[in-house]
């Protein structure tokens, strides 16, 4: 089998696992991020701002860890873009971390500014205060090398793809990869970027009226659009896993009456969408996502799959059995048990979870640190579930 036919077949795998459709087996997409660099034998310092070396660590782990599917191709936390234009930024890297300061880029009083104009704001208030007075004295020489040192990453995004693409036979995710933007929500937003956790919990409960008016702007600017053409498209786009792939996480800071308030009429006005068209969703429910399952029981099978961080997928299960199941295997498993445990532990989830379909084996969390797993675990894990035929009911 080429490339080009396995991945089509890994294709209609994930996507008759995610429509509880039976399957041969259980398909395994890795969460795997900067561990395959420590794998490799390689720190992150030298990795992320070499691209040579980084594919030499996607390619290492595709050749070592036969998966069917990929989260990070070696395209995320490259530094030469942001090294180029000098200090100031967020993100930083040691030879066994990648971290972010603690940051907001508004305040409270300023989120009205930042709707009304948002790239003047950006310019005139964000850029000044991210860079302090160096923000002056950039340079057309900087800007250029900057530019040039984005374009390279751009080719490297594009070269990955083809490598994991067209050598591996390892599909896209979805669509909304980073190339081409993701499905961001206003109130994701507020905690990413805009005020911050500490911030916006605060604001949900003296400014509540202020965020829903922000929710409702940005989500019509940015959410509706995508509601918009999916309504009016083709349905189910198959060069890739899933139709969107969204990811969760102000949840966790969020009340019901919150979550009602701010979150939810736009998810559901996006989940009905998807809905309507007979497509599939990925949905990375950071933390924990157990005390929402009710929000999402009346969904007809094949249309979320909940990729599950904290929660415990056996009791997610019960609670939503016409939803599907991504992940299950811990990274505390990985980094401490035998192969033999959790060889076990990855059967009792393809019997259990995976009998009438609805599961895709993946970890819980993205292996980023050099102690998420041992070689020796992942290694027995992925052979077992690559070569395992679960009995079907």
């Amino acid at each position: 089998m080429n490339a080009k036919e396995l991945k089509a077949g890994r294709i209609a795998l994930f996507r008759d696992a995610a429509a509880f459709r039976p399957t041969e087996r259980i398909p395994y997409f890795s969460s795997a991020v900067t561990w395959k660099i420590f794998d490799a034998g390689h720190t992150l310092d030298e990795a992320m701002t070499d691209f040579g070396i980084m594919e030499e660590c996607v390619r290492h782990f595709l050749d070592t860890y036969p998966v069917d599917g990929l989260l990070d191709t070696g395209i995320r936390n490259q530094f030469n873009v942001t090294e180029a234009f000098g200090g100031g930024g967020y993100y930083y890297y040691t030879p066994d971390a990648v971290g972010i300061h603690d940051h907001a880029h508004c305040t409270v009083d300023t989120l009205e500014d930042y709707l009304k104009d948002p790239e003047r704001y950006i310019w005139e208030t964000v850029l000044p205060k991210k860079y302090g007075e160096a923000w002056g004295q950039k340079t057309r020489e900087i800007w250029k090398k900057t530019f040039k040192e984005y374009m390279a990453y751009t080719k490297f995004v594009i070269h990955m793809a083809n490598v994991t693409g067209k050598e591996y036979g390892i599909p896209g995710l979805a669509p909304n990869n980073p190339m081409k933007g993701a499905i961001q929500f206003g109130i994701e937003e507020l905690e990413a970027n805009l005020l911050g956790i500490k911030q916006l919990s605060i604001a949900m409960r003296r400014n509540a009226d202020l965020i829903e008016s922000f929710c409702r702007s940005w989500d019509a600017e940015h959410i509706d659009p995508v509601v918009e053409k999916v309504l009016s498209g083709n349905g189910p786009d198959r060069k890739y896993c899933f139709d969107a792939s969204l990811m969760m996480l102000a949840h966790n800071i969020t009340g019901p009456k919150q979550f009602e308030r701010f979150y939810w009429p736009s998810l559901k006005k996006l989940l009905d969408a998807y809905a309507e068209k007979g497509m599939s969703v990925r949905i990375f429910a950071e933390g924990s996502i157990g005390r929402y399952a009710d929000y999402f029981k009346d969904y007809p099978k094949g249309v979320i799959t909940l990729h599950l961080e904290q929660d415990d997928p056996f009791e997610i299960r019960e609670k939503l059995p016409n939803i599907a199941i991504m992940g299950g295997m811990t990274t505390d498993m990985l980094a401490n048990a035998s192969p033999e445990d959790c060889v076990a532990y990855a059967k009792r989830l393809c019997d259990e979870l995976g009998r009438e379909g609805g599961f895709i084996f993946s970890e819980n969390k993205m292996l980023s640190y050099r102690n998420d797993a041992r070689a020796e675990n992942l290694a027995a894990v992925t052979e077992f579930v690559s070569g395992y035929r679960p009995e079907r009911s």
